[in-house]
């Protein structure tokens, strides 16, 4: 992980894996006939666990593209693949959308997007360019392999990163009073 500074290493145990795996299973619905797009580079636990444990799991069959930079690459391969679900960063997910042609994503069901904040321009675009589709916004950190919270899958809201998935204990602290931080005000979030 190198998003907050130099590149470090991570443990992580295939429990902690295997248990964010579990509560994603729980919370979005996996249908047999899904697909999915594997962009994410593998050496990450974004990519790791979505890219290759989700698939091995949960039995979806996934097609890998080695580079998420590479768009137009990607639009083709969607529409040539015709997947259900795509996962990626926003910054990843915007290359595709803009190099995809009209009709191209129409195949998609869910996407699910994590690692930075989803633009509102990009949920319009996703919203015009893949109609039938849900997008899900997720939160997480390495060190909770990875995903932490993720959107509602019933009903997903743009802007919005939804509840702290089950396996997790967290409390929102108000720094500066050292206390829980009240039902509706801003705090830091921790978790274990």
């Amino acid at each position: 992980s190198g998003s907050e500074s130099l590149p470090k290493t991570v443990p992580l145990t295939h429990e902690n894996i295997l248990s964010n795996v579990r509560d994603v299973a729980g919370v979005v619905e996996v249908f047999e006939s899904d697909r999915l797009v594997a962009m994410l580079p593998p050496f990450h636990a974004f990519g790791l666990t979505t890219g290759l444990v989700v698939p091995l799991c949960l039995g979806v069959p996934a097609v890998h593209h080695p580079n998420p930079t590479e768009g137009r690459p990607l639009a083709r391969l969607v529409e040539a693949y015709r997947p259900t679900v795509l996962i990626g960063t926003p910054t990843f997910l915007g290359g595709i959308v803009r190099a995809a042609e009209p009709e191209a994503l129409v195949s998609l069901r869910l996407i699910v997007t994590g690692a930075e904040k989803c633009p509102d321009r990009l949920h319009e675009t996703l919203a015009r360019q893949c109609p039938g589709a849900k997008v899900l916004e997720g939160y997480g950190v390495t060190e909770c392999s990875p995903i932490i919270a993720l959107s509602d899958y019933h009903q997903p809201r743009p802007g919005t990163i939804g509840r702290v998935l089950p396996s997790f204990e967290h409390a929102v602290v108000n720094e500066e009073a050292g206390c829980r931080a009240g039902p509706g005000r801003a705090g830091v979030l921790l978790v274990r």
